[in-house]
C-alpha cells in the first residue's frame, strides 16, 4: 500500500502558506541590516559573538558610569563648586532615569526586536556622554586663584590686599547650570543603558542552554567589570593632564598642587565615540539566534511551584500588566531576590560612586592614587562574578543550592567588612583639627583658621595647603601660616618667613625636638605613613567585594528560573524598578550625605560653602562600616527566609529525583543536580564518549 506524507493531504494553498512562513522565519534569523544580509556575515551570528558585542557595550557603559564619573567626583566638586550631596544626586540620577523607563522598555522590548532596542540604547548613551563633556567648553578657563594671574605680585602670601571680587563666581547651589548638565547626561545614560541590562539579560539567556547560561552571564558580568578596571586607570591618567590643556599654552601649576584639576572631560568623549561605534554591530543581530529553539527544548522548568501556571505568557495588553506584575510579586523566592538586591545595591552604588573619594579619605592620599587603588576593588568584583558563575556550573546548582551559596557569600563578606575600620591617621590641619598653639590634638570643631599670627595678613579664603615637614602639620594656605616669601627649589614651591610657624617655637621644640628640615613650609600635603593599616584595609576590602559579587550571579539565575519563561523580561523589569527605587537611588544619595557629615572644613566662596576640604576618616569609616553591616545582615536574613519558603515545581522535582538538594538536609549542603532530566543526562554522557 502506498504511503503518504501528512503534507500530501493538505490543500495547495495551505502548503504554500507553511512554506512562506518557514521562509519568513528563516529570514528573521539572518544577521544584517534590512535586506542587506551577506552570507559571510552569518558566520558571526552565534552566541559567542552576541556575548562579545553585548559585553563590549556593557564595558563602555560601566566605563563611563562606574569609573569616569566616580574617579572625577573630587575634581568635579572642585571645578564646578559642588558638594558631595550634589555629586551623590548626579550619581543616583542614572538609576532614577532607569527607573522611569524600565517598565516600558521591558514591555515593548520583550515583544519587539531586542537587538535593536539595545543598539539604539547605545546611541542614546553616546549622546549622554557627549552632554557630560560639554561643561568643559561652557565654563571659563580654570584659574586656581580665582583671577587671571594678572597681579604677579600677589601670589597668596601674607600681605595687605583688598576684599576679593565676588561677582560672577560660581558657588555650591541647586541652580548651578553645570549640575543640571550632568543630570541631563546621566538621564540619557540611564535611558540608553536600560535595554542592555533588562532585555539584554534575557536576550542572552534565551539564546543559550540553561546549563551554559550562568557562565555566559558571568563572562558578561566580567566584561562589564573590566570597564571600571580600565576606567579607573584611564581616569587616573587623564587627571594627570591639566583640565584646559587644549585651551592654554602654559600650565599654571604643578600636579602636586592640591588645587590641580585634571582633564576629567576626555573620558566622556572617549565613551561617546565608543558607544556609538558598538551600537551598529548590535543592530545587525536577528530577533533570536538560529539555535535558540533547540536550547529551549532541553531546559528544565524550575518555577516556584506555588506560583500558578509555569507556562504563563507575558501580557501584550497593557491593561493586564498590573495583574501579571502582582503575580510575579506573589512569588516569595523572587521577592526575596528583590529584597537582597535592594540591600546590596545600597552598598554597591554608594561604594561604586564614591570609592576613589572614600579611599582618598581613609588612606590620606590624592585623587589620582585613590583611583588606581580603586582598580583593585573593581578587579575583585570581576573575580567575584566569575567565581560565582564557575561554582554554579561546577556544582550544578539549582535554585535551592544557589540560595545556600548566597548565604555563605554574605556571611564571609560580613566578617571582612570590619576591615574598613582600619584607616590611616587623620591629617593634622592647624586651625581645623589642631590648635595654633600645638598643645593638643583634640577632635573639636571650635578651632578657627584665623589667629593672632595671621590677623594682619588679609588672607583670601582659597584652599592652598602647605606642609611643615618637621611636625607633619598643615595649614589652610601659606597666607594663613603667616608666610611672606616664596621661592622655587628644584621644581617645588617653598614658603619662608612664616609667622605662625615661629610664634610658638617654644612649644614646637618641646614637643617635636630638633628640626630635621629648614624652617620653611612646602606646597601641598604632608606625606602620611599608614603602615600596616593600608594593607589590612585593601586586603579585607578585596575579600569583601569578591564574596559580595560572587552572590550576584546566583541571585540573577534564581530570578530567571523561578518565573515562567516568557515573563522573565517583565520580572527583571520589576526587579530593576524596586532595586533602583529603594536601593541604588537612595544608596548614592545616602553615601553622599554620609561623606558630607564627615567633613571638618568646607571651602568658601563669597560667604557661601562650596566643596569639602578636610574629612574626618574616623567618623567616615565607622559610619559606612555600620551601614554595610546592617545591609549584609538583612541580606542574610532575607535569603534564609527565601530558602525556607522555596518549593520547586514538579518538573524540577522530576529532574532532581536523585539529588541531595532537599530541604530535609543541612543548610550548607551545596551539591545538587544539573539542569537535565535523567534520560537526557544519559544521552549526553553517551555522546561524550563517542
Amino acid at each position: 500500500m502506498e504511503k503518504h506524507n501528512v503534507h500530501d493531504f493538505e490543500e495547495p494553498g495551505e502548503n504554500l502558506k507553511h512554506k512562506i512562513e518557514d521562509e519568513d522565519d528563516a529570514e528573521k534569523l539572518l544577521c544584517g541590516y534590512g535586506a542587506c544580509t551577506p552570507r559571510w556575515l552569518q558566520g558571526f551570528h552565534n552566541a559567542k559573538c552576541l556575548l562579545l558585542v553585548l559585553g563590549i557595550c556593557a564595558f563602555i557603559q560601566s566605563f563611563v558610569v562606574n569609573a569616569i564619573f566616580p574617579v572625577g567626583l573630587s575634581t568635579l566638586e572642585r571645578r564646578f563648586k559642588m558638594t558631595s550631596t550634589h555629586t551623590g544626586i548626579i550619581s543616583s540620577w542614572y538609576d532614577f532615569a532607569v527607573l522611569l523607563v524600565v517598565f516600558p522598555v521591558c514591555h515593548w522590548g520583550n515583544n519587539g526586536h531586542k537587538g535593536r532596542w539595545i543598539g539604539w540604547g547605545g546611541v542614546i548613551m553616546a549622546l549622554g556622554s557627549l552632554i557630560c563633556a560639554l561643561p568643559h567648553w561652557m565654563v571659563d578657563i580654570y584659574h586656581p586663584d580665582g583671577n587671571s594671574l594678572a597681579n604677579q605680585t600677589d601670589f597668596g602670601q601674607c600681605t595687605n590686599r583688598d576684599d576679593p571680587e565676588c561677582a560672577g563666581k560660581p558657588h555650591s547651589s541647586w541652580f548651578n547650570p553645570y549640575f543640571w548638565m550632568f543630570i541631563m547626561g546621566q538621564t540619557l545614560h540611564g535611558v540608553g543603558s536600560t535595554p542592555l541590562f533588562s532585555i539584554g539579560t534575557t536576550y542572552m539567556d534565551e539564546n543559550v542552554s540553561q546549563k551554559a547560561s550562568p557562565v555566559y552571564l558571568a563572562i558578561h558580568a566580567v566584561l562589564t567589570s573590566f570597564g571600571p578596571v580600565i576606567g579607573v586607570f584611564a581616569g587616573g591618567f587623564l587627571l594627570n593632564l591639566y583640565d584646559d590643556f587644549d585651551r592654554v599654552d602654559t600650565i599654571p601649576m604643578e600636579r602636586s598642587d592640591p588645587r590641580w584639576v585634571g582633564a576629567w572631560w576626555v573620558g566622556f568623549i572617549i565613551s561617546s565615540i565608543s558607544a556609538l561605534m558598538i551600537a551598529f554591530p548590535i543592530l545587525a543581530f536577528a530577533r533570536e539566534l538560529p539555535e535558540a529553539k533547540r536550547h529551549r527544548a532541553k531546559d528544565v522548568n524550575q518555577c516556584h511551584a506555588a506560583n500558578g501556571d509555569v507556562n504563563a505568557k507575558a501580557p501584550r495588553d497593557l491593561t493586564k500588566l498590573p495583574a501579571c506584575v502582582w503575580k510575579i510579586l506573589s512569588n516569595p523566592t523572587f521577592l526575596v531576590c528583590i529584597f537582597v538586591g535592594i540591600f546590596e545595591s545600597i552598598i554597591i552604588n554608594g561604594f561604586a560612586a564614591f570609592m576613589p573619594k572614600i579611599l582618598e579619605t581613609l588612606l590620606s592620599t590624592n585623587p589620582t592614587l585613590a583611583s588606581y587603588l580603586s582598580s583593585v576593588v573593581i578587579f575583585a568584583a570581576a573575580t567575584g562574578v566569575m567565581v560565582g558563575g564557575t561554582i554554579i556550573r561546577q556544582l550544578k546548582l539549582q535554585v535551592g543550592g544557589m540560595l545556600k551559596m548566597i548565604v555563605v557569600c554574605h556571611v564571609v563578606a560580613l566578617i571582612f567588612t570590619t576591615g574598613l575600620l582600619s584607616h590611616c591617621p587623620q591629617r593634622e590641619f592647624v586651625g581645623i583639627n589642631l590648635g595654633y598653639e600645638d598643645l593638643s590634638i583634640e577632635k573639636s570643631h571650635d578651632f578657627s583658621i584665623s589667629s593672632r599670627c595671621n590677623s594682619e595678613c588679609h588672607c583670601k579664603m582659597e584652599w592652598n595647603p602647605v606642609c611643615d615637614r618637621n611636625t607633619g602639620h598643615m595649614y589652610y594656605s601659606a597666607c594663613h601660616a603667616g608666610c611672606t616669601g616664596m621661592t622655587k627649589n628644584q621644581g617645588s614651591t617653598e614658603w619662608s618667613g612664616c609667622g605662625c610657624l615661629t610664634s610658638n617655637s617654644t612649644f614646637h621644640n618641646l614637643i617635636h625636638g630638633i628640626k630635621e628640615h629648614p624652617e620653611v613650609l612646602n606646597q601641598g600635603y604632608c606625606h602620611q605613613d599608614c603602615g600596616y593599616r593600608e594593607y589590612i584595609l585593601m586586603v579585607t576590602l578585596f575579600v569583601t567585594v569578591v564574596a559580595s559579587f560572587a552572590s550576584g550571579i546566583p541571585t540573577q539565575q534564581i530570578m530567571l528560573r523561578v518565573v515562567p519563561f516568557d515573563q522573565r523580561t517583565l520580572a527583571l523589569g520589576v526587579n530593576w524598578t524596586f532595586v533602583r527605587l529603594l536601593g541604588f537611588i537612595p544608596g548614592g544619595i545616602l553615601f553622599g550625605v554620609i561623606i558630607d557629615t564627615a567633613c571638618l572644613e568646607w571651602g568658601e566662596s563669597c560667604g557661601k560653602a562650596t566643596s569639602c576640604l578636610v574629612y574626618d576618616p574616623f567618623k567616615l569609616s565607622w559610619t559606612i562600616t555600620g551601614l554595610a553591616i546592617v545591609c549584609k545582615l538583612l541580606s542574610i536574613l532575607a535569603t534564609i527566609i527565601g530558602y525556607m519558603t522555596y518549593r520547586p515545581s514538579d518538573l524540577d522535582n522530576a529532574g532532581s529525583i536523585q539529588t541531595v538538594d532537599s530541604h530535609c538536609h543541612t543548610a550548607l549542603h551545596l551539591v545538587v543536580n544539573d539542569d537535565r532530566l535523567p534520560e537526557q543526562a544519559i544521552i549526553h554522557a553517551s555522546y561524550g564518549h563517542m
